[in-house]
């Protein structure tokens, strides 16, 4: 018996005792009984297994603290006063503020401003960093703006959850571009950025004048073919350990932020080159409650009423669209990604076949030229 098959034994079996146990306590509480519907059900499924998962991470984490050799530095990363040489160099571009309703956010641009906007949303575990090769390639032909998403790099951070959900994130775009003084723009996004970039797209398509997603399905897409996603070990970790507290906090941070080095370091030809990108990572997320907000994305996207329950219909992309994966990327399955053509009216696809998960990052050259091609400019 397979997993989907282990999967299509226990969920009913699940949700009886959990409605069971549910109408248990409204009446204990002299409630009026209420039905659970799909998203109710799939929140608690999500929040019962992310719990379970913490509770095994925290058992393996206190074995890695009694075998460490440093105890005493453990569970809190190296203090890193100053950015590195890399974070600050002016050919990437120069650093900006803005103030949007709530929020203040942190931004790198380049170019001129009289050129079409090509706006950057980077994903999990990153910054505005992660686009450093778009941020030189594409400088003579748009306004490149990479921006550092709430709750990361140096943008705000706030501290609860509710403060991350999908709807205020994609409306701290809008007022983003606004803000700006443009009308429209060019939206790419990587990982979680593409997510919220499909989100944008359908949400306020008359924003946009192209959209290119990488290493991101449509989110209709994912939904409806989630079966075919629990082979992939790494979307059981983030879509259900991360929605427990604490726990994944300090699993993240602890050594170091070990668990980012192998990030940091895709793309790199030299040792050098190698050390420099690890020391920006760990520049942004080893400060106090780095991770805090970039998990917090992970905890606000199953609650009931969330934009991740929108139909198809409503979740349909009008806008040209260009999506772009690693051959080897380890969290999709390629029936997910090759179905996303269903639910955009002009839709583009390539594969890079050197390239996994960060696409922008691993074959910056092969990526430029497609993403060059695609908005039909020369570099």
């Amino acid at each position: 018996m397979n997993v989907k098959q282990l999967c299509g034994f226990f969920l009913p079996i699940l949700k009886v005792t959990i409605i069971s146990v549910w109408r248990k306590i409204l009446n204990r509480l002299n409630i009026p009984t209420v039905k659970i519907d799909r998203q109710f059900f799939m929140f608690l499924i999500v929040l019962l297994v992310g719990y379970n998962l913490a509770l095994v991470q925290l058992y393996l984490l206190l074995w890695a603290w009694l075998t460490s050799k440093d105890r005493l530095h453990f569970w809190k990363p190296k203090d890193r006063s100053s950015p590195p040489a890399c974070l600050v160099s002016s050919s990437l571009g120069r650093h900006c503020y803005v103030k949007l309703q709530g929020i203040r956010l942190h931004y790198v641009e380049v170019g001129d401003r009289k050129k079409p906007m090509l706006l950057c949303l980077h994903g999990f575990a990153e910054t505005w960093y992660s686009w450093k090769h778009q941020l030189r390639a594409f400088s003579k032909t748009h306004w490149v703006i990479a921006v550092d998403m709430r709750g990361y790099g140096d943008s705000d951070k706030p501290h609860r959850a509710d403060e991350y959900d999908l709807r205020i994130v994609i409306d701290d775009i809008r007022q983003l571009i606004l803000k700006l003084g443009k009308e429209t723009c060019v939206l790419m996004g990587h990982g979680w950025g593409a997510g919220i970039g499909w989100l944008f797209a359908a949400i306020h398509p008359n924003m946009l004048t192209h959209f290119i997603a990488l290493s991101c399905p449509h989110p209709a897409t994912l939904k409806y073919n989630f079966s075919n996603s629990w082979r992939r070990p790494y979307i059981l970790r983030d879509l259900f350990f991360f929605q427990a507290r604490w726990v994944p906090e300090v699993f993240l941070q602890s050594q170091d932020n070990i668990v980012i080095e192998s990030i940091a370091k895709i793309g790199c030809t030299t040792r050098e080159d190698a050390f420099q990108e690890v020391e920006a990572y760990k520049y942004y997320f080893g400060k106090p409650d780095a991770w805090r907000g970039p998990l917090n994305y992970y905890r606000r996207l199953f609650n009931p009423g969330s934009l991740m329950w929108m139909t198809k219909s409503q979740l349909r992309v009008r806008v040209p669209t260009l999506l772009v994966f690693g051959k080897r990327e380890p969290n999709f399955c390629q029936r997910i990604i090759s179905s996303c053509s269903e639910n955009v009216d002009r839709f583009d696809f390539h594969v890079i076949e050197s390239a996994s998960h960060w696409v922008q990052k691993e074959t910056p050259d092969k990526f430029n030229v497609i993403l060059a091609r695609f908005l039909n400019v020369n570099l």
